[in-house]
């Protein structure tokens, strides 16, 4: 009784691990959104496979089909979540003002992406509201999704994600630029009209140069970075991601499954998925024209090494922008400044 108490806690567990693998990026890019009550079904839902697995009343075929049906609704809400996310994206990519070719071209790339994540989603739902899907199946299709992600789609979003927010980061900067201009305009007029002094808005109206001045600086250096990051790493990752949709989703459920009767035996099922991922990652290494002989040699020292080296570059564009943010958000403060001056002067007149 114990062990099969144990068992269940190290279930849950794993439900969890994924649930939460699936969802905490939505978290982390949709901090603005309110994604509370979507999240929270989620959360409802695990909670009543929770009660269900304590539940020794029912009899085990029954409590085997509603667990199906628990499991089936948290994968729907989850690819429904990720198919927001993904529609949101699209949405902001295709509203940014892309003035030359190669940010068009990157654009385009993301959009193809995004595009190939949201077919996959849609499929893999397809397959789980099958009527006569088995425990296992659903199961390895939350793990099959979970690692889809992971790998097609997780490591591209911050990226994404950055370099929407270089773009849209310059939009703020023009509206604060045009700001400042029609802010010195108005103060000429009333220095010719004598309401007040040059001195008097100066330090501010310079100060504000200098912020808005910086803020391009830190924004430009954040769009050379990300720019170089992405050709680099995703330029020809597009089409590579879509030639191995089709083999995965069709394979969704033809593949042989292994009884997660125990946590040995779950962790024989997500072991003996390694090949066939390896069988695709040599597919699409094959496709990009990569010698497979110069994958083999590549030293592990040298990939760890570049791998944190993209890391830490991401890193650093984006504290760019928020360091241009900042720095818009000081020249603002200016302009609230000058706008106290011309109150107060306005009121001793």
């Amino acid at each position: 009784m114990k062990s099969k108490k144990i068992f269940k806690l190290i279930t849950i567990a794993i439900i969890s691990l994924v649930v939460l693998g699936l969802t905490l990026p939505l978290l982390n890019l949709y901090a603005q959104e309110n994604l509370e009550a979507p999240l929270g079904e989620v959360m409802n839902k695990l909670d009543e496979l929770v009660e269900l697995k304590d539940d020794d009343t029912l009899p085990e075929k029954e409590k085997e089909k509603r667990e199906i049906l628990v499991r089936q609704e948290i994968l729907n809400k989850i690819v429904d979540l990720s198919l927001l996310e993904l529609e949101n994206l699209e949405n902001r990519i295709n509203s940014l003002n892309l003035e030359l070719e190669n940010q068009a071209i990157i654009a385009e790339k993301f959009l193809e992406i995004l595009e190939n994540n949201k077919k996959y989603s849609k499929n893999l739902k397809e397959d789980n509201e099958k009527k006569d899907i088995t425990l296992d199946e659903v199961k390895n299709l939350a793990q099959e999704y979970k690692d889809w992600r992971e790998n097609n789609y997780s490591k591209y979003v911050k990226k994404i994600f950055t370099f929407i927010l270089v773009f849209q980061e310059k939009r703020v900067l023009e509206i604060a630029n045009t700001r400042l201009d029609k802010i010195m305009s108005d103060l000429e007029r009333l220095e010719k009209a004598n309401v007040l002094k040059k001195e008097d808005t100066w330090k501010f109206i310079n100060a504000s140069i200098d912020n808005l001045a910086n803020a391009q600086i830190s924004n430009s250096k954040a769009e050379t970075i990300i720019i170089k990051l992405i050709e680099k790493e995703i330029i020809n990752v597009a089409s590579s991601t879509l030639l191995i949709i089709n083999a995965n989703t069709t394979k969704t459920l033809e593949k042989p499954l292994v009884s997660a009767t125990t946590t040995t035996m779950a962790t024989t099922t997500v072991i003996a998925d390694i090949p066939e991922v390896s069988t695709s990652t040599v597919e699409i290494i094959n496709t990009i024209g990569v010698a497979s002989s110069t994958v083999e040699t590549i030293n592990i020292t040298e990939t760890t090494s570049s791998i944190e080296e993209i890391i830490n570059e991401e890193d650093d564009a984006r504290s760019l922008i928020e360091v241009s943010l900042q720095e818009i958000k000081n020249a603002y403060n200016n302009f609230i400044s000058i706008s106290n001056k011309v109150k107060l002067k306005l009121k001793i007149k």
